[in-house]
């Protein structure tokens, strides 16, 4: 009669990881994952708040994914990947008679192609002609960014620099309420 084994679940046989965020958030620990092999953490994303990051209150609607790229002992380190501003809030922001544009791109910055949104509200009528040099202007403001690193530009819209930047430059052409950096996603690493 042969003995019988104890089998060891899987679950015993993970060790677990710390989730650490990119370096212009100070490597600050975002949380912990379990993995059985390090390999298998490649490619893992984890959705934080910035006001959870920088403990601000007023930037918990602020969402920011990390995606794990390297593991070194037991620290998972991460990089940018999505920003986003949930629906929710943005709808919040539009109110009766405002008038909504909105500006979907994508731009080279600091050689990683990414992909943003960007809404502009009014209360006036904006007709057309304004519509267009509305969203030239945004474009021509968004490639002075081309030399700058991710980080830092990620960094600038996250505190507003962005969005102020565009907004003084299209205030020239129509009466405007808010410009709101709302979606930035990497397409290319």
């Amino acid at each position: 009669m042969a003995a019988k084994r104890k089998k060891i679940t899987t679950w015993k046989a993970k060790k677990i990881f710390t989730l650490l965020a990119p370096e212009n958030f100070e490597h600050k620990e975002l949380g912990t994952t379990p993995a059985d092999d390090p390999k298998k953490l490649i490619g893992r994303s984890v959705n934080v708040t910035v006001g959870e990051l920088t403990k601000e209150r007023s930037k918990n609607y602020l969402n920011l994914v990390f995606e794990v790229f390297d593991v070194k002992s037991d620290k998972a380190h991460t990089r940018f990947k999505k920003f986003f501003i949930p629906v929710g809030y943005l709808r919040s922001k539009v109110r009766k008679r405002t008038k909504k544009i909105d500006y979907i791109g994508d731009v080279d910055v600091g050689g990683q192609k990414i992909r943003l949104k960007i809404m502009v509200l009014s209360r006036y009528n904006i007709s057309d002609i304004q519509k267009r040099q509305i969203k030239d202007y945004i474009t021509e403001s968004l490639s002075e960014h081309k030399e700058s690193s991710l980080d830092k530009f990620v960094q600038q819209t996250l505190y507003g620099k962005v969005g102020t930047e565009i907004y003084k430059k299209i205030k020239l052409v129509c009466p405007v309420m808010r410009v709101e950096v709302h979606n930035i996603q990497v397409i290319k690493q």
